[in-house]
């Protein structure tokens, strides 16, 4: 009897376990489906827009883009992006000191139109604000009540604006006043004012802008003067469509929108328009994401389902050892109606406890939750307590009660049919042995196919750990540079304004955005190191998990035309950071060539059709429009880690100020590889150097290149221990199960096992009776996975990103394991029926 009372804990625990994992799962998946954009207008969906590239779906487009299609999109339809930032310090001109602080957004100029927020004064932002050097801004109810007063009184009033930290730079003229509650698309809270992009040049101190050039006035200048249009690619567009639209319609509108478009507002490479709904920072992410969830809900209903079973199975089972009690409850007068108010109170007292249990294990499971995808904050962002706490507040009850029914009413009827304490019978029917058959099979099967998960994760992990990058083969260090807090703009990808001046004698003067600063800051880097480590080179180039990666380009050759990551790299990146090449030459130590470029082997595939034909090549790049050499072709390269495909690259000379390190940082790569304890003074001289060169960068990190790898591996390894937990939990409820039912099953048939005892059977044909129909229901139920192997490698290649092979050794070793732990659960229990005595067996009954 104790260790039944033990049992029945460990199979509410396993009960509680699964209704919380299905309704978190089912909450999560709620979430993912319906979130919607706090404070945009309702009668609205809202997607996430993007380009269909050659290489597929990216959600990376540029703000002309955006602004070019909106006038081609028919009413009701609206897009619009925006370039989140960090932070302003803003206050009234008449104000003393930095002001408040407070976060704001430049956007395009359909960009709040395509949210609908409401208005309190004033009016949104308009495509003709997005006019070079129109200093105008709308804020939110909370800003305007701090600074003005009122929301009436804050439009048409002036605002001082500066970057965070800095002494005010510019005044703006307040147009219009949002109602609270609204913080853009993007979620960042505290968001409270939204900027022209036009100004985004002026707002970050870019030289060569639209608002600080002016014609020349020298003698014999200013024939003419060419600014080109400043626009960002990255951040993800938003489209509001009116509820109504369907997709099937949407498609077709933006189809349209996108032939009417002019040939240079769209890539070679880009095929068209493609939307996600709803609305997200990474759709692809939180698409992929929602599908997990899907299968992770399916597994969890499939083990709540089964834990209720068990449940029953024991609670049958004490009911069947106390028909002796129950009978003698009877006799002494004992009533039907007691018996059942008895059992539904202490039935009332188990469900609240059980209840307790399901919101403790929630609050774990959400605190699981968190540590799993807190690495990605865009899809952590969506998963908030207060969005999970309102789905798991009605879907905990649900679940409860129909588990609660589902297990306990059953039990009621017998109870008030009598058939309990009614005598024993000498075996079961043949229904009971064929749902007892049943379940047994299935609890297995489950095992089964979620050791087989655990396994394959477990190999996919250990095989991407150990995985070729294209880079990184010798050890190395890596050196992190970000910017200060406050100090600078948030940069994903910028078109600067260049300004050509031509002069009388037609000769030409181009000025671009920090020339010669990228080729400067790396001199006094390697400087540094050279001072403070002699011996050890210091290289900028293309790093695995580099986050300051830009969104893709167009790039064409003739009448081929792909995507690729536009980069830069010193010329001893390739040496240092262990990369092949495959064909052609690095870069000139001595004399940068802006025109030359190193390519990916993808690349040159995709272009040339061939490695070596590529060799002195020349490609045109989308943004801004240049004309390169290649130079080199390098092996692919696993930039987002080995689960993703070998990204497709165009490197440039960093010295030529392709880039922009200077103004957001990036990483460095230093070999050989540098000792702990060599750290501090690594990062004390590079700290001196970036102080003098660039004042608003720091070093924030340095590790190993194995330590990368192992944080680029991270996701794997995270996945193999979800696998491994899910896995561990399938089998608790399949061991505990077979447990249960093997003692349901004996206990019944103990007055015929006695009997067959007593005419001559001997224990080890009971013993092997008992095992060996439990060994066979096991391999049943193993079987069957197998038979779905194909499929359930499928699934686990959607969940996890990874092909595996349905039949390989992890497949066999996970399933001998779990044969292995159904012998052991199944060993003790046949050893003690094949061992009991037989006159104790009957006079016990």
């Amino acid at each position: 009897m104790r260790n039944n009372a033990w049992m029945q804990i460990g199979a509410y625990a396993l009960l509680a376990l699964a209704i919380a994992a299905t309704a978190l799962a089912f909450a999560t998946l709620r979430v993912l489906d319906t979130a919607g954009i706090p404070g945009a207008a309702p009668g609205y969906r809202y997607y996430t827009l993007g380009v269909m590239r050659s290489t597929g779906p990216s959600f990376a487009i540029s703000s002309a883009t955006v602004e070019a299609l909106q006038g081609n999109l028919v009413d009701g339809l609206r897009a619009g992006m925006a370039m989140s930032r960090q932070g302003f310090q803003v206050r009234m001109p008449t104000q003393a000191g930095m002001g408040r602080a407070a976060r704001g957004e430049l956007v395009t100029g359909t960009y709040l139109q395509a949210l609908h927020p409401k208005l309190q004064a004033g009016r949104l932002l308009g495509p003709t604000d997005m006019k070079p050097c129109i200093a105008v801004a709308v804020i939110s109810a909370s800003l305007a009540r701090t600074l003005y007063d009122s929301p009436a009184a804050a439009v048409g009033r002036s605002l001082m604006l500066a970057s965070k930290g800095r002494p005010p730079s510019m005044a703006v003229r307040v147009v219009g006043v949002l109602a609270a509650g609204f913080h853009g698309a993007y979620g960042v809270p505290d968001t409270a004012l939204w900027l022209p992009l036009s100004l985004a040049p002026e707002i970050n101190h870019m030289p060569s802008t639209a608002c600080t050039a002016k014609p020349p006035h020298a003698a014999g200048a200013a024939a003419s003067t060419r600014i080109t249009t400043f626009s960002i690619v990255g951040p993800p567009a938003v489209l509001s469509a009116p509820a109504d639209v369907t997709r099937a319609q949407l498609t077709t509108l933006l189809d349209n929108a996108w032939h009417r478009l002019p040939a240079s507002a769209r890539g070679k490479d880009q095929l068209g328009l493609v939307v996600s709904a709803p609305f997200s920072l990474s759709p692809q992410a939180r698409l992929q994401a929602a599908h997990r969830t899907t299968l992770y809900l399916a597994l969890a209903i499939a083990a709540l389902v089964l834990a209720t079973i068990n449940l029953f199975t024991l609670r049958w089972l004490a009911l069947v050892r106390r028909r002796h009690v129950l009978q003698l409850e009877r006799v002494l007068g004992a009533t039907r109606g007691f018996l059942r108010r008895r059992y539904v109170l202490r039935t009332a007292v188990l469900a609240l406890a059980l209840l307790l249990a399901s919101v403790a294990l929630s609050a774990l499971g959400y605190w699981a939750l968190h540590a799993l995808t807190s690495h990605d904050s865009v899809l952590w962002a969506s998963l908030s307590l207060s969005a999970l706490a309102g789905e798991l507040a009605w879907a905990l009850p649900v679940l409860l009660l129909i588990v609660v029914l589902a297990e306990a009413l059953p039990l009621l009827v017998l109870l008030q049919r009598e058939r309990i304490d009614g005598g024993s019978r000498v075996a079961l029917s043949r229904a009971d042995r064929g749902i007892g058959i049943g379940v047994l099979v299935a609890e297995v099967m489950l095992a089964a196919v979620m050791s087989c998960a655990a396994g394959w994760a477990l190999r996919y992990a250990w095989q991407q750990r150990h995985a070729e990058l294209g880079m990184l083969r010798a050890p190395a260090s890596v050196v992190t540079i970000t910017r200060k807090p406050g100090s600078g703009p948030d940069i994903v990808s910028i078109t600067t304004t260049t300004t050509t001046t031509t002069n009388q004698s037609g000769s030409s003067t181009v000025r671009s955005v920090s020339e010669s600063a990228q080729g400067l800051l790396l001199h006094a880097l390697r400087a540094a190191l050279a001072s403070a480590l002699p011996g050890h080179e210091l290289a900028l180039g293309p790093l695995p998990g580099n986050e300051q990666m830009t969104p893709p380009d167009s790039y064409t050759a003739g009448n081929r035309a792909t995507s690729a990551l536009g980069m830069s790299a010193s010329p001893q990146w390739l040496r240092v950071a262990s990369a092949s090449l495959l064909a052609g030459s690095d870069f000139s130590a001595r004399q940068p060539d802006p025109k030359a470029v190193l390519i990916d082997a993808k690349t040159a595939r995709a272009l040339f059709g061939h490695v070596r034909a590529a060799i002195g090549q020349t490609l045109q790049s989308g943004m801004p429009a240049s004309t390169l050499r290649v130079i080199g072709v390098i092996a692919p390269l696993y930039l987002q880690g080995p689960d993703h495909d070998a990204e497709q690259v165009v490197i440039g000379d960093a010295r030529t100020g392709i880039a922009f390190f200077p103004l957001i940082g990036g990483n460095l790569l230093v070999r050989p590889r540098i000792g702990t304890a060599q750290h501090a003074q690594l990062r004390a001289a590079l700290d001196a150097a970036l102080q003098r060169q660039a004042p608003t960068l720091q070093v924030t990190r340095v590790e190993s290149s194995q330590e990368l790898l192992a944080h680029l591996t991270a996701t794997q390894t995270r996945q193999a221990q979800v696998f491994l937990a899910i896995a561990l939990f399938a089998w608790a409820i399949a061991l505990s199960g077979v447990a249960a039912h093997l003692r349901l099953y004996l206990a019944m048939r103990r007055r015929l096992a006695a009997i067959r005892s007593a005419l001559g059977a001997g224990p080890r044909r009971l013993y092997g009776e008992v095992l060996g129909g439990t060994l066979v229901l096991a391999g049943a139920g193993i079987a069957l996975s197998l038979l779905a192997a194909p499929w359930l490698a499928q699934q686990f290649a959607l969940l996890s990103g990874a092909q595996v092979a349905p039949f390989g050794w992890a497949t066999w070793i996970a399933l001998a394991v779990l044969l292995l732990a159904v012998f052991l659960v199944a060993h003790f229990p046949a050893r003690r029926a094949a061992r009991a005595e037989p006159a104790a067996s009957l006079h016990e009954l």
